[in-house]
């Protein structure tokens, strides 16, 4: 449909087409990971089950999103998150020398119509919300809960009026020539900072909202299965499949931490480092990143079978990363291949090779870095 009114088609073009031109990767993963590993789980043993128990069971996440405390509020905070996104993209993208004029143009118009015109830029943006909100309201209603798919609905125009009147304050209060000012995390300084950690610093710094969303995607997968599986705490399966699904959550953050190597650690690749030192400080690095994963599946059940889970998980998640070390893959491409993986190690875990699985992960992904290092 056709914008007809000029500060909103201004506004669509430089705010909501650079916000898409900046994250799509990340939404486009986002999007993927969150429908393929939360809104549609495959049921791990389905030789016992009609097709009808199947579908329910695969859309039992979905359904607590809708019907359980927990879900409700981890929707609601997915949805806040990507609400603070937007307005620290606008805030920031306010400042730019090419969007001087609107401090002198649209504050001309009437407070009102600012802030329409700042709504509706703010549901262009959340159009991913809106396409989630709108499968939870179908989901919800076709299993019978009605107040909180009633509910989103409210929730969204909240949080879009809200970010409207926002907008419209920040572009009405802030002078032209105000810089913004940017937090530097002066706090950090004096951390110690080795090789491996630099991409966590990185995500401290300039992506601290994908590490976010990644992390509660990962946790709340770890929560909502164990609450919806409860006869199943017992089954080894349960945690080696909680571990493989935070390592799916995180294929994002393994794709920036290869393109920040990549661009700002290229300097690296002249240290006299050994095989085993690379591997090291790879083994180093996403243990620190996986860290609230790796604890959870040691606390939630028996021992044995967590520390058989994480296992998994990091064995998984450095075969993911060593997919990577190839020249040239593309995010899609590498989705494509992740996901593909993911369906084959479900499918070997549910025939209880987990042990194997870990070594053959293991190898291939020290094989993988040791040829495109040094034989490529």
């Amino acid at each position: 449909m056709r914008v007809k009114r000029p500060l909103t088609r201004a506004l669509v073009k430089i705010i909501a087409t650079g916000f898409y031109r900046q994250h799509l990767g990340f939404l486009l993963a986002l999007f993927v990971v969150l429908f393929l590993n939360v809104l549609y789980t495959p049921v791990l043993n389905q030789t016992h089950l009609t097709p009808e128990q199947i579908l329910v069971t695969a859309l039992k996440l979905v359904v607590s999103s809708v019907s359980e405390p927990l879900g409700v509020g981890l929707l609601g905070g997915l949805f806040l998150l990507y609400s603070w996104k937007s307005w620290q993209y606008v805030a920031r993208h306010l400042q730019g020398a090419d969007v001087q004029f609107l401090y002198y143009s649209s504050n001309a118009l009437p407070w009102s119509r600012q802030v329409q015109s700042w709504t509706l830029v703010q549901l262009v943006v959340c159009l991913p919300l809106v396409m989630i909100s709108l499968y939870a309201m179908f989901v919800g209603v076709a299993f019978g809960y009605w107040l909180i798919p009633f509910l989103l609905p409210v929730y969204m125009l909240a949080l879009l009026i809200g970010s409207g009147v926002y907008y419209t304050r920040l572009l009405n209060n802030t002078t032209a020539a105000e810089p913004f000012q940017a937090d530097r995390l002066a706090w950090l300084r004096r951390w110690p900072k080795p090789l491996f950690s630099l991409f966590l610093y990185e995500l401290l710094d300039k992506k601290r909202l994908p590490y976010t969303v990644t992390k509660a995607l990962s946790l709340s997968s770890i929560a909502l299965l164990w609450s919806v599986f409860p006869a199943s705490r017992l089954d080894p399966r349960l945690f080696e499949f909680l571990g493989l699904c935070s390592a799916l959550t995180h294929a994002v953050l393994l794709f920036q931490a290869r393109e920040f190597e990549k661009f700002y650690l290229q300097f690296t690749r002249n240290f006299p480092h050994s095989c085993w030192q690379i591997a090291g400080q790879q083994v180093a690095l996403y243990s620190m990143l996986l860290l609230p994963e790796l604890l959870g599946l040691l606390m939630i059940g028996p021992f044995q079978h967590g520390l058989l889970g994480a296992a998994l998980l990091l064995s998984v998640t450095l075969f993911f990363r060593a997919l990577l070390a190839r020249p040239g893959l593309r995010l899609p491409t590498y989705l494509r291949v992740v996901f593909g993986c993911f369906l084959v190690f479900l499918f070997v875990l549910l025939f209880g090779f987990t042990q194997w699985l870990i070594i053959v992960n293991l190898v291939a992904a020290g094989g993988l870095f040791y040829h495109y290092k040094y034989t490529n």
